[in-house]
């Protein structure tokens, strides 16, 4: 290909983040490489420009390996994109305030989580009762982005969550 020839191919980047802003619920998917936690960082980044920089965000994954290489990934990309560079991811079971003898996390349809948007990455990892938990906290009002690879990690319990909505 000519490189002096703009392309006609859409940035696939820029799309999702422009659904992402636009949509109460996002799924980026694709494989190893494709840009997935690239995608994530330009989400927030239109997002905070978009509301202003008190737009709370909440980042998770279900475990903690994969909370801390979102969080180092976007923090990363942080100032250069003019987010918060203290952003902090956790596992799902942290945000949702998981406590030990209780039967229900803290968070959940009686009391929804304070976040504005929701990032969870590693999503083909999440069961369908973790899954269910969360859509049960998350506001109304809020934005949902999953992110993941519906091939790969897939959920220890019931489900395949991603899998089933990306097909």
């Amino acid at each position: 290909t000519d490189p002096s020839v703009p392309s006609q191919a859409p940035d696939r980047q820029r799309v999702a983040a422009a659904l992402a802003a636009t949509h109460r619920t996002t799924v980026v998917a694709g494989g190893p490489g494709t840009g997935k936690t690239h995608t994530v960082a330009r989400i927030l980044a239109l997002l905070t420009a978009l509301h202003g920089p008190g737009v709370r965000i909440g980042l998770a994954a279900p475990t903690g390996k994969a909370a801390a290489r979102l969080q180092e990934s976007v923090r990363d990309q942080a100032a250069e994109l003019g987010l918060a560079p203290d952003i902090t991811a956790m596992t799902l079971h942290r945000m949702l305030g998981w406590q030990r003898g209780r039967t229900r996390f803290r968070y959940h349809a009686g009391n929804h989580l304070p976040f504005d948007a929701i990032v969870v990455d590693e999503t083909s990892m999440v069961s369908l009762t973790m899954m269910s938990c969360l859509l049960e906290a998350v506001r109304p009002d809020a934005r949902l982005v999953l992110v993941g690879d519906p091939d790969q990690l897939t959920s220890v319990d019931a489900g395949a969550v991603l899998a089933d909505l990306v097909a």
